[in-house]
This record gives structure tokens, sequence and C-alpha cells, in this order.
């Protein structure tokens, strides 16, 4: 027989059959089992026992099963506590895999649900528009060059001066104007200015309700009321303007920031009557 004499088959198959039959004990103690049986077999075997000397000798230590018992009830550990164990183990392994698949599932619905907001149209400046202050709508003036159409009124320092224009959603998700992004959205320098939107629709923009934040329905339009103080100083023939509002804006559950080109320029127009800065 050549090797040792743990290679020989009887013995091979008795180790295979205890090692199956201990998997019912603690890890630690089914090794350390396993170590001294397989020991005391390298110590009373030689590479040139016969098969007889080999069953001989297995059969001494006894069956693998007795000797699994034995240590169960040594240890104070039911037979098939170990099964149980593991069954219990395997329930919570599936309770892990199911969590993390809920976990990624939702992962996966967020970032959909992100990608979705973000590529959702922002609001556009469509319909009517006019300067808010009756007086101000008097004195305005209109032009248009190489396509570019603004409309001016003169400044007046310290006091309050507003546009409306009307704005649309495209899209068919609720978009909520939060309010302005970056300062103000005021033609020249504004000390002071709110932006607010109608609550309902209408033509007359100035008999409406006004708030912030406030909602533009899925293909609904609104009118978008701007107000500021003005506290520019102008020179004669000198003016300050904006062709654009930039506003924060609510879809869904993401905040974003929206910058709508308006369908003209609004300017003040100087001279600067009073104190400005």
């Amino acid at each position: 027989m050549s090797g040792t004499a743990l290679d020989h088959p009887l013995v091979r198959d008795y180790l295979r059959e205890l090692h199956f039959a201990l998997a019912l004990l603690p890890a630690a103690r089914a090794d350390e089992l396993t170590e001294q049986i397989t020991a005391h077999l390298d110590e009373a075997l030689t590479p040139d026992s016969s098969d007889e000397e080999i069953a001989a000798v297995l059969s001494r230590l006894g069956r693998p099963a007795d000797l699994a018992a034995e240590a169960l009830a040594s240890a104070g550990t039911k037979p098939g506590a170990g099964t149980k164990r593991s069954r219990q183990t395997l329930r919570l392994g599936w309770r892990g895999w199911t969590a993390l698949g809920v976990t990624l599932a939702v992962a996966a619905t967020i970032i959909v649900y992100v990608l979705l907001v973000t590529s959702v149209a922002p609001l556009e400046a469509r319909g009517p528009s006019g300067w808010w202050f009756g007086r101000d709508a008097a004195r305005a003036t209109y032009a248009e060059a190489d396509g570019a159409r603004q409309t001016a009124v003169p400044v007046r320092v310290g006091q309050l001066q507003g546009l409306a224009v009307t704005l649309y959603n495209p899209t068919g998700w609720t978009q909520t104007i939060l309010g302005q992004w970056q300062g103000s959205n005021a033609p020249g320098n504004a000390v002071r200015s709110r932006i607010t939107v109608a609550t309902g629709s209408g033509s007359d923009f100035r008999r409406l309700r006004y708030a912030r934040p406030a909602s533009i329905p899925p293909h609904q339009f609104r009118w978008v009321r701007l107000l500021w103080v003005s506290n520019t100083c102008l020179t004669k023939g000198s003016s300050q303007g904006n062709d654009q509002l930039r506003l924060q804006i609510r879809v869904g559950w993401a905040d974003r920031v929206e910058i709508i080109p308006l369908r003209q320029g609004w300017y003040v127009t100087g001279p600067s009557h009073g104190s400005c800065d």
C-alpha cells in the first residue's frame, strides 16, 4: 500500500461518513473530533495494513453515527438541532436576499423617477404680458430689431414697479414655482423683488390672487407677477433690463432650476431721479 493509511479506501469512506455525521455538532467541536480520530487512525495503521486490520480498527472506533450521537449527548445538544439551525439560517438567508431585492428595486425606482423628473420640459413664456402698474403701462415704449423685441419704462427709483407674464406648462407634470434663483429677476438693480403666481386663470391679471409657492397644473397657463423696488442709477438714454426668468421649480419630489426665455426684453431707462446706489 502506497502513501499513508489515511489514503486507504476504507479509511476515506469512514472519514467521509464521519464528516456528514458530525454536521449536527458545532463546527469547532466537529473539527476537534475529526482531528482526534484522524490522528488515532494515522497512529494505529500503517501504509501496509491489510483490509482486515483496517476494518478491525474502524470497528473498534465505532460507527460514525454512534460517535456523533455520543458527542451530541455530551454537549447537551439534541439530534436534529443542527439541522434546525441550518434551516433557520437558510430562512434568514432568503429573507436577506428578499430584503436586498427590495432595496435594489426601490433604488432602481428612485433612479428612474429622478431621470423622469430631470427630463421634464421647462415652463414656457406664452400668451399675453404687460407692465403691472398703469402708470408704467401708459409710458411704456416698444421696439424690435433683428427679430428681438423689447419694452421699456422710465425707472422710478425707490418706488415699486412690476411686470406680469404668462407661463405655460407643456408637460404632464405639475410644476410648482418656489421662488427666484440667484437673486432678482427684475430689470436693473432692485433692492427688493418678489415673484408670485396666480392661483387661478383669467385674462385680467391685475384682478387675480397671487401666492408663492404656487403650482401650474399640466397643460395650463398661469400669470406670473414680478414686483421690485428699483434702485439703479441710470443716465439719460441708458437702460438696464432682463429677458429671462431664473426660477426654482419643484417637479414631483425634486427641486430644480429653470431658466425661461421671455418673449421680449423688459427694461427700465434713465435718467434716475432721487437717491440711488
